[in-house]
């Protein structure tokens, strides 16, 4: 039911105060003149009502199954998003805008929206204010590569008013895309790959963009960067974002013609290109990671796929033998995909033109013969190490962690360097479980997000986001934490039916958890974690329900 008010909005019921009790949160239909159905979610905060947009903006996912924190925050159970109720602002990525937000009135024991139905039409996300457009004030700050990192920050910068110049250095020929989906189906084309198109990092966010940009040395005592074909640019802040580089197997025929790595958009479309030129090719996998799992289930229906791995069943380091073996037999039930685990790659082999024509096997098992898989195209999924190669040609860059990363300190800023941040894939910070190197697309947003902050605000704060990790296993894998060095494991649930909460504990301490089809949980878990309420793993394991407990934060002293 709704009604115009003395303000000029629409009012809207809600219901009763004593039906929203604190704590709760209700999804509102907005009955607006839209092609999408626009909703409202009213929240309860200490006695308080607010309400905000419905669906989260990273993929539109509806907030509504999510979860409402004790001190308002609201997280999305898809991807780990998280937004202020009372502001709508966001607290986590990958959420792009903030949520809109709607004024609430309490009136007789009542709960009324109101709502301006032209501000809903035409919603100003415009992170850069337009007084700002045009102007160049203050420090001059410079990104070298294009990804979560770049975007984020930029976006936060813009956001807070940072009036000063932003240069942006690509080595790709494109902004940022959409990285994740490349492992999920054949490969998009750019358009609908990116994230912001051209126009909007040049013109709304009022950045330098300078795409195929390939920075081969920094010298960081004269703040200048030096660009492939002889130009230079001064930085005053400078931020390294270049992501990572994949891995090929030192194997004979690694660099085969028909053999392939997924990293680029171009990548992602060679390999497609090379699928259709083909009637149900022969495609083997070589790794059983994430990305190879989401390869081989996304094109089991275009080739036939076999994948290969090291260990006795896949992720079996992440996510430990019960839970990666559960998985293996889950997607083995929905896709015609064949598995060979425990098995070492003796070489790929060639015909007299140089593709590809099968790899050669060794299995682990004690005696066992060389095996010859035929295939007409290899993808090698095994691994990627941080592209800085461009550091190592620095002299006055500190020196390198052995894997190639870049060591930064709790804010981010590179050690021993001022004026300097790193984040995403290169980056080794520091956490309550040691030091780290995460390579997830929501731990690149979220390095973007605080280095953005910082860069704008002059502000600096230790980062202390919980790590979220999705993955689309048939259904759709969650994880949350930092698991490196896990030695305990309780899992409830089965596995093999794609269905069950994985808690992953050091000393029995949980550490990470992942779910499958328990959206409600992860989200809880994540804000448990991230408030420092996360019971012992003996403790759940004992039977006790997460969802009965507080998300109200520690207070850190």
């Amino acid at each position: 039911m709704s009604n115009a008010s003395s303000s000029g909005k629409t009012q809207i019921h809600v219901g009763r105060v004593d039906d929203l009790p604190i704590g709760s949160m209700c999804e509102v239909p907005l009955d607006a003149p839209f092609d999408v159905p626009v909703n409202a979610i009213v929240a309860n905060v200490h006695g308080t009502f607010y309400a905000t947009s419905s669906r989260c903006t990273h993929y539109g996912m509806p907030l509504s199954k999510g979860v409402l924190t004790d001190d308002g925050k609201l997280y999305c159970p898809f991807h780990g998003a998280c937004f202020r109720v009372t502001t709508g602002d966001i607290e986590d990525a990958p959420a792009l805008d903030p949520l809109q937000t709607f004024d609430v009135e309490v009136k007789d024991g009542q709960v009324y929206l109101l709502v301006d139905y032209e501000t809903l039409r035409n919603p100003s996300t415009a992170p850069c204010p337009s007084e700002l457009k045009g102007k160049r004030q203050g420090p001059h700050t410079v990104f070298i590569g294009g990804g979560a990192v770049t975007l984020h920050a930029v976006q936060e910068m813009r956001r807070l008013g940072y009036k000063g110049r932003i240069t942006v250095l690509t080595s790709e020929p494109h902004p940022t895309i959409d990285r994740p989906r490349l492992s999920k189906s054949y490969a998009p084309d750019v358009d609908h790959a990116l994230i912001r198109n051209e126009a909007y990092w040049r013109d709304t966010l009022q950045v330098d963009l300078r795409l195929s940009s390939h920075v081969y040395m920094i010298d960081t005592r004269m703040r200048r960067i030096h660009i492939r074909g002889g130009n230079t640019l001064i930085y005053e802040k400078l931020v390294l974002a270049t992501g990572s580089v994949p891995r090929r197997l030192p194997v004979e025929g690694a660099h085969a013609q028909g053999v392939y790595v997924l990293r680029s958009l171009q990548d992602a479309q060679s390999l497609t290109a090379s699928l259709k030129r083909r009637a149900a090719p022969k495609l083997v996998i070589i790794g059983t990671g994430f990305i190879g799992l989401e390869m081989g289930i996304a094109l089991a229906k275009h080739a036939d796929v076999t994948l290969i791995g090291q260990t006795h069943v896949p992720l079996e380091g992440p996510l430990g033998r019960q839970v990666g073996g559960g998985l293996q037999t889950a997607i083995m039930n929905e896709r015609p995909l064949r598995f060979l685990n425990a098995v070492d790659v003796v070489r790929i082999e060639t015909d007299m033109d140089g593709h590809v024509r099968g790899v050669l096997v060794q299995p682990r098992a004690r005696g066992s013969p060389e095996l010859f898989l035929q295939a007409d195209m290899v993808l090698m999924s095994t691994g990627a190490r941080p592209a800085t190669d461009f550091l190592r040609n620095s002299p006055s860059f500190p020196t390198l962690r052995p894997d190639g990363s870049v060591e930064v300190d709790s804010a981010l800023r590179v050690n021993g360097l001022r004026n300097v941040y790193a984040g995403g894939d290169i980056a080794a910070y520091p956490t309550e479980n040691g030091v780290v190197r995460i390579e997830h697309w929501n731990v690149a947003s979220n390095h973007g997000l605080e280095i953005g902050r910082m860069l704008a605000t002059g502000r600096v704060r230790p980062y202390r986001h919980i790590p979220v990790f999705w993955s689309g296993l048939t259904s759709t894998l969650r994880y949350a934490g930092t698991g490196h060095g896990y030695n305990q494991v309780y899992v409830d649930g089965e596995p093999d039916e794609a269905e069950f909460i994985a808690y992953y504990a050091k000393n029995d301490k949980v550490i990470a958890v992942a779910t499958m089809w328990k959206d409600p949980m992860m989200a809880q878990a994540l804000a448990l974690m991230q408030a420092g309420k996360m019971p012992k793993l003996s403790v759940i394991a004992a039977g006790l329900d997460l969802m009965t407990l507080s998300t109200a934060p520690v207070r850190r002293l």
